[in-house]
């Protein structure tokens, strides 16, 4: 009888050590923050726990988190793809009696590269562009109707033979640049209509 108890104390000790079996099939499995069928997944991300009312909730509120990103995604796709076409059909900005190229070359040049680009340019029927003087460029930057960029535009405006004057696209800083190096500096060309 005494062997009979032990064997039985021996068995119920044993099997409080082992898996409690999948998880979900006791109460609190779903909340223990613990592995409770050792497959790797704990509480809400086994699937054991999927009829679990409190990861039931925890999965909708995931679901609906995914379409709300899925939406803002979409809304930033559609704006981008509408910014393009506003850019393609108003491919500058006029300010008083000058038109700003809206979108510069996309890429960092040199002076002699920019003056070239400039004068290559042809955009809204029109082929008289150049590059804008210190003053065109600040007041460009200024009216604040020129794209957020961390870019500077070339000028025409020269401090000496090898020294050319930047304004950076959004701050209107000016300042100078030897003219043989790009740093940041992108063409972005001007006409007076």
């Amino acid at each position: 009888m005494k062997k009979a108890i032990f064997i039985t104390l021996l068995t119920a000790l044993f099997s409080l050590s082992c898996s409690s079996g999948p998880e979900g099939t006791s109460t609190g499995d779903c909340a223990d923050d613990k592995d409770n069928d050792g497959d790797g997944l704990v509480d809400c991300e086994d699937d054991g726990c999927n009829f679990d009312d409190r990861c039931a909730e925890m999965a909708r509120k995931a679901r609906e988190a995914e379409k709300v990103a899925a939406a803002i995604k979409k809304k930033k796709e559609e704006a981008a793809a509408q910014k393009a076409a506003n850019d393609a059909a108003n491919p500058y900005v006029v300010i008083g009696d000058l038109w700003v190229q809206r979108v510069h070359n996309g890429e960092n040049v040199a002076l002699n590269a920019a003056k070239e680009y400039c004068e290559r340019l042809k955009l809204a029927d029109h082929n008289d562009w150049r590059l804008p003087t210190e003053a065109e460029a600040v007041k460009a930057a200024k009216s604040r109707l020129l794209l957020f960029e961390a870019f500077a535009m070339w000028t025409s405006t020269l401090r000496s033979k090898k020294r050319g004057v930047i304004v950076g696209i959004t701050s209107g800083a000016a300042n100078e640049l030897g003219v043989v190096y790009d740093g940041d500096c992108r063409a972005r060309c001007v006409r007076v209509k």
